[in-house]
């Protein structure tokens, strides 16, 4: 792996975070079958198959005198179920989820025009053997359960970060790639117990299996910047882990007592939330990726260091829903994720680069973004699925779109754009120089053309407030230039 010198903090790019993130992140192409766990011993019959989908969406424009931000945002996912009969009370569970996300924000005025572009998404290919003859304990007593024998993933992914900027004369670029892919197996002794097949008069319930996993995975990462001061810098990475230890996984079921969402087809559900805790994270029942490998779990990976994203993230809380009646593994027909920013990100220390504002800490967005995954045909998740894949938004403003979503893209655009996205990279330019001990004297003494032209500021009131107090480390570039 070949690095440069790199400053360790990245602006905090937090509201992109909140809505990548957050909203949440990978060009996936099609992954390859995950290899379904059961015997053949018996012909199944097949019983039919469903899915669910959404999108959440928000174009719009904000001026501020000669300053204007511009921006297209596009997140959704969707699954498709295959459900096939097994015997002995068993069905095996194919799903195909995909998770797209696409942001473009523009910032022009009369000295600067910077461009920001971030797509993200995820393809799954999971299957899951589950049967009705598991167990979970309510109140400490066991009552019958849908629960989980054995399960496996495919997953791929990809991240792209892109910025063009153009201040006066001088111009600056960043670019960054992230790619992954895992596969993994779990076998579960006794079976994991997911839902109670009865729901009536049950708020709670939990159970516990120890699980053999055998999983892997590899996440690549390539980088490179050219910032106004002319100066280069790229770099690449890789990482290949594994899951293998037996361990014991956990999981705690709650009917949610919330309000519920209009569905397209009028029908009645009952909403429930299920928490596992592990080596895995359990997306839409049934697909569980392993925690490290993870891109939107929250865990810490090798390019968070030169990710404008600062973390991405898919709650944990998500709230699935169930046709009444008798708990069966068909029963799951819409979903609703929730997606927000993992870890607030750090800051590079203050610094001021061509007058666009000063390179600090920014606060994410409180209000996570939530989009309800309604039923659909599997004709329409498919298409979907393509759409989420594609580089560009699926679809443009319209009403009904997520509440909170244009103030989470105001917030992002006004943060990222114009306060931070080029200030990361002439840090990070900074910093080479320094460690290769060429600094001599100011910070703007090695800048080609001087000093670059001031820019007008963004528009101020969706922007946070700059804190008062200097960088920690001498040189370090904190006056305006």
């Amino acid at each position: 792996m070949a690095k440069n010198v790199r400053a360790k903090g990245w602006l905090a790019a937090s509201g992109v975070a909140l809505l990548v993130a957050a909203l949440a992140v990978p060009a996936f192409a099609g992954a390859a079958g995950a290899a379904p766990t059961v015997s053949t011993a018996t012909a199944p019959t097949a019983s039919g198959s469903w899915a669910y989908g959404g999108q959440g969406w928000s174009n719009g424009t904000i001026s501020n005198g000669t300053a204007t931000v511009s921006w297209t945002a596009s997140f959704g996912w969707d699954v498709v179920f295959t459900a096939t009969d097994l015997p002995n009370n068993g069905t095996q569970l194919e799903e195909q989820r995909t998770v797209g996300i696409s942001l473009d924000v523009t910032y022009t005025s009369t000295k600067a025009t910077i461009q920001y572009t971030y797509h993200a998404d995820e393809v799954d290919t999971a299957f899951a053997n589950v049967t009705n003859d598991s167990t979970v304990l309510v109140n400490g007593s066991a009552v019958p359960a849908l629960g989980l024998e054995n399960a496996s993933v495919s997953v791929q992914g990809a991240i792209a970060e892109a910025l063009t900027a153009q201040v006066g004369p001088l111009s600056a670029s960043a670019f960054v790639n992230v790619s992954a892919a895992a596969q993994a197996s779990i076998q579960f002794s006794p079976s994991l117990g997911l839902i109670p097949l009865n729901l009536t008069g049950v708020s709670s319930w939990d159970s516990s299996s120890t699980a053999t996993p055998a999983a892997s995975w590899n996440i690549s990462y390539e980088w490179a910047d050219h910032g106004l001061n002319g100066t280069s810098g790229s770099g690449s990475g890789s990482h290949t882990g594994n899951w293998t230890a037996v361990s014991t996984i956990s999981l705690t079921g709650y009917k949610a007592d919330l309000p519920m969402p209009s569905f397209r087809d009028h029908k009645s559900r009952v909403a429930i939330v299920l928490a596992v805790q592990g080596g895995a994270d359990l997306y839409d029942g049934f697909i569980l990726v392993p925690h490290a490998f993870d891109l939107f779990g929250g865990a810490a990976h090798d390019y968070d260091a030169v990710s404008y994203g600062g973390g991405a993230a898919i709650s944990a809380g998500e709230v699935l829903y169930l046709t009444p009646g008798a708990v069966s593994a068909n029963s799951l027909t819409a979903a609703q994720s929730t997606f927000g920013a993992a870890t607030p990100s750090t800051s590079i220390g203050a610094t001021t680069v061509g007058g666009l504002g000063p390179a600090t800490a920014a606060t994410s967005p409180s209000a996570p973004v939530s989009v309800v995954g309604q039923p659909e045909s599997t004709q329409a998740a498919q298409s979907q699925s393509s759409c989420l894949t594609a580089s560009s938004a699926c679809v443009g403003a319209a009403a009904g779109a997520p509440a909170g979503f244009a103030g989470l893209l105001l917030i992002a655009a006004a943060v990222v754009v114009v306060v931070g996205t080029v200030g990361v990279i002439e840090w990070r330019s900074y910093a080479r120089r320094r460690a290769r001990k060429e600094l001599v004297g100011g910070y703007g003494e090695s800048w080609p053309h001087g000093v670059p032209p001031a820019a007008e500021a963004g528009p101020a009131s969706s922007a946070p407030a700059a804190p008062q107090s200097g960088p920690s480390m001498p040189d370090e570039p904190a006056r305006p230039l």
